[in-house]
């Protein structure tokens, strides 16, 4: 049995200890957060962010829960989005970058080459809403909201590359057999393909759990808000509220603020809890994924 030397255990103690503390220095500020959105505003104000409760206020997560059902229907539209975005993009771009990696296919590289330009170039904001409004009648619907972020040059080409480390002999001994390229594409190449499709999976469900910009676009339908867009609307009108609030109408308050900063703490909370229970599930697949295809064997 191979015992460490004492310079190795050293070595491996600062390793330990460099990415215990790294850890922390992540982990850190949504601690601090989390304690900000159950703080007082007033409290916050006065002594700034802190690790603990200084005094506990549930006004802010009060404003953002009660009175209407806008931010539970909010996330509704956002998760529903979500899954049917992250379900059709990986569809589309594996099926898009399987046939760019099979070298036998005649016009592969000028596909490539088309996919490439949509990386450098696009048409730009007004060309796309009036291809989106006028000629797609895509407003005020949830497909505005899933079909243009559907397929990504960069995704293409990372799937492409994984597909490309996979042995060839798997696919010529299929058709041996007689496979053809569907069966192949189904029941050989995708099953060996987790890593790459948790990767292009996590990418779009971030990527659509985080949309707002096309909801200012496109959306006008209330009922059809994201989540992330009604945050923002919501720290709007807070400090639009605080803000233009005169003294006699503070007064009135008994002298509360609109919790403002509460506000923004307690939505990121409320947005971003998803994203962080499903990243552990993903992330072997994630590393594997994006480290895939830097060594050649």
């Amino acid at each position: 049995m191979n015992r460490l030397s004492i310079g190795d255990r050293t070595m491996m103690l600062v390793f330990y200890v460099s990415i215990g503390l790294f850890s922390i220095l992540c982990v850190l500020p949504m601690w601090i957060a989390l304690m900000a959105s159950f703080t007082n505003e007033l409290e916050l104000i006065r002594s700034g962010y802190g690790l603990w409760i200084r005094s506990f206020d549930l006004t802010a997560y009060k404003l953002i829960f009660t009175g209407t059902g806008s931010v539970y229907r909010a996330y509704g539209v956002t998760v529903l989005t979500t899954i049917a975005g992250v379900v059709l993009t990986v569809f589309l771009t594996s099926s898009f970058a399987y046939p760019l990696s099979v070298k036998s296919l005649k016009y592969r590289n000028r596909l490539s080459f088309f996919c490439y330009i949509t990386m450098v170039f696009n048409g730009g904001l007004v060309p796309t809403y009036i291809l989106t409004t006028r000629f797609l009648h895509l407003q005020d619907t949830l497909w505005v909201l899933i079909i243009p972020a559907a397929l990504n040059g960069f995704n293409v080409f990372l799937m492409k590359n994984y597909f490309a480390t996979l042995p060839e002999a798997l696919a010529e001994s299929a058709k041996i057999d007689g496979a053809s390229e569907i069966y192949i594409y189904f029941k050989i190449i995708l099953p060996l393909s987790m890593p790459i499709l948790a990767t292009i999976a996590l990418f779009a469900a971030i990527g659509y759990w985080n949309e707002w910009f096309r909801v200012l676009l496109f959306i006008n339908d209330k009922e059809l808000f994201t989540l992330q867009f009604l945050i923002m609307r919501l720290q709007q009108q807070a400090e639009f509220l605080n803000s233009s609030l005169s003294a006699s109408a503070r007064a009135a308050l008994g002298g509360q603020t609109i919790p403002t900063i509460g506000i923004r703490v307690a939505t990121a909370m409320v947005s971003i809890g998803p994203i962080i229970l499903l990243y552990p599930f993903l992330q072997k697949y994630f590393i594997k994924g994006l480290t895939i295809g830097a060594v050649k064997g």
